[in-house]
């Protein structure tokens, strides 16, 4: 089989993608001396097959409300991230340590959230995927999603 057109009329070579993807998100904050004070926010990504690691990002967050609104923030960047590549996927897997944001992500069992923010970046989380013919959402404990962890603290200033 030919590799796809890259819409000039040269063939271009396959995708860097494997059809089947891996992606786990996680955010961060950091406090002041009295504990209570955020000083900065910062969400990591990364997405791969197998062994191969095919995104990974960290990112500062300049205002946030929550950290639940940056776990909303790192998922919602991570899938962009994946349609930003314009490859076909066949399925990807999402993990996060952020049990909330993955039940109200998740159309077979959905929660929805308090806030409107929340449930736009939902929705927005949800469209990004929505050509993914397989996504599937599961919770997994800090140790399991620690790249992620590491790639959140990473982004901060």
């Amino acid at each position: 089989m030919a590799p796809p057109d890259d819409g000039t009329g040269k063939q271009r070579p396959h995708a860097d993608f494997a059809p089947s993807l891996s992606l786990y998100f996680d955010a961060s904050v950091h406090y002041g001396p009295d504990n209570a004070t955020p000083t900065s926010a910062a969400v990591g990504f990364l997405v791969e097959s197998g062994a191969t690691t095919h995104i990974e990002r960290s990112v500062p967050v300049d205002a946030f409300v929550s950290t639940a609104h940056l776990e909303y923030r790192a998922l919602l960047e991570a899938v962009r991230a994946v349609a930003e590549t314009g490859e076909r996927v066949a399925s990807l897997h999402i993990h996060g340590d952020a049990d909330a944001v993955i039940r109200a992500v998740d159309p077979d069992h959905p929660a929805t959230p308090g806030d409107r923010v929340c449930r736009t970046r939902v929705d927005a989380i949800r469209d990004a995927v929505a050509e993914i013919p397989v996504v599937t959402y599961r919770v997994v404990g800090r140790g399991e999603n620690e790249r992620a962890h590491r790639l959140a603290r990473a982004g901060h200033r």
